[in-house]
């Protein structure tokens, strides 16, 4: 009878082992960081010369848009199209197109951090911006 005894205890420790997996114990063991994370610029792709703007961003992940994520954003080229010293406005200087590049700050990302890259025109007809007073 002490084998049965035994044989009981290994199906019910099965069973219990199967409703812990299906549970989420695999999500305690799955690579920590951001899954599905997806940036994207939603401001304007044309600005006049002389123009800031504050940099409209999304970033979601596994489709929750998350609020006030921490970014940072680079210009191609900062004769064209330039950042506040913050870096979160975008200043038209002159004509041209540019590559803005913006990425995600976060401790969670442990590879390569999720960016999305996007073309900003600037083009002529305004003043280019006086410099900040000291």
């Amino acid at each position: 009878m002490r084998p049965f005894r035994c044989f009981g205890l290994v199906v019910f420790a099965a069973v219990a082992g199967l409703e812990t997996g299906g549970c989420g114990l695999p999500d305690v063991f799955r690579p920590a960081g951001l899954n599905d994370v997806v940036v994207t610029y939603c401001g304007d792709t044309l600005l006049k010369v002389g123009v800031r703007q504050a940099a409209v961003v999304t970033v979601q992940a596994d489709g929750v848009t998350i609020p006030n994520p921490r970014l940072t954003l680079a210009s191609s080229d900062s004769t064209i199209l330039s950042l506040t010293p913050i870096g979160d406005t975008l200043v038209a200087q002159k004509s041209g197109d540019v590559l803005l590049t913006i990425r995600v700050v976060s401790s969670m990302v442990t590879g390569a951090a999720p960016s999305a890259q996007d073309s900003v025109h600037v083009r002529g007809g305004g003043s280019a911006p006086r410099p900040p007073c000291p």
